[in-house]
């Protein structure tokens, strides 16, 4: 009983590991949809929905870990706790992290004119939720791999534990879960993926109607007016001049 329930605490910690990396990875490449977000909202929205699964897959992990500790089993007792910073600061984390993703799920059923206070929520929990999760990445990266590559590295540490299989199976059934989930939900998104592109429509059937030149026969008229001594005509402006307005934030 006492090798199974060692082998109960480390699979446990390997399992939180490689899910962790897991979620490394598609976070990162979450983080650079932000620099473009308008042009990228589509593979934003994806990457957001794709994440659910392992999210749910490293929280059960984890707390699953926290109540075997809690409950002084002897194993997991051994384990010892995390550093008493990233232990006090973990249920934050947890809060956020849903907030994060319940909000982002939320948006896709209000309409991208007006999202309310959904989008506020949204962008207010991710600012929050980043500040803990660095924390705690950089509190826990090193170990991730490490505890991941046992299980996912050829020929690494094959001997023990047990439940090697069923650890890759859970944490590979939580990706395809999540690209399950992102190609279902994607079309529900679809105003939200449709707004660039009819928005930059709009923009140059509302030039035309002003008299801006969409092209670049803005700069042509304008250079041509200066030449002879005249003047642009009124509501005229060259191309590549621009209003800011709330649609140029990095929401789309």
């Amino acid at each position: 009983m006492r090798e199974q329930g060692a082998e109960g605490a480390d699979g446990n910690a390997r399992l939180t590991g490689a899910t962790g990396v897991v979620l490394l990875i598609v976070l990162f490449a979450e983080g650079i949809t932000l620099l473009e977000v308008r042009q990228l909202i589509t593979l934003h929205i994806f990457l957001g929905l794709l994440l659910i699964p392992p999210t749910a897959l490293k929280l059960a992990s984890a707390g699953y870990r926290f109540f075997r500790y809690y409950t002084h089993n002897p194993t997991y007792v051994r384990h010892g706790p995390p550093h008493p910073l990233l232990r006090w600061t973990a249920p934050l984390l947890v809060f956020f992290t849903g907030a994060v993703l319940a909000t982002g799920a939320a948006l896709l059923l209000v309409a991208p004119e007006q999202p309310g206070l959904m989008l506020t929520a949204h962008k207010a929990s991710f600012v929050a939720w980043f500040a803990f999760m660095a924390l705690h990445v950089l509190g826990h990266v090193k170990e991730a791999v490490v505890l991941s590559r046992w299980d996912w590295w050829p020929r690494a540490d094959r001997a023990r534990p047990r439940g090697k299989g069923l650890r890759r199976g859970l944490v590979a059934g939580s990706l395809i879960a999540g690209l399950a989930l992102g190609a279902a939900l994607l079309p529900v998104a679809s105003p939200w993926t449709t707004r660039h592109d009819s928005g930059e429509r709009h923009d140059g059937e509302r030039a035309i109607q002003t008299g801006r030149a969409p092209d670049g026969s803005g700069r042509q008229a304008s250079a041509a007016a200066l030449d002879t001594g005249g003047s642009a005509p009124a509501g005229f402006r060259p191309a590549g001049s621009r209003t800011v307005s709330t649609r140029d934030s990095w929401w789309p």
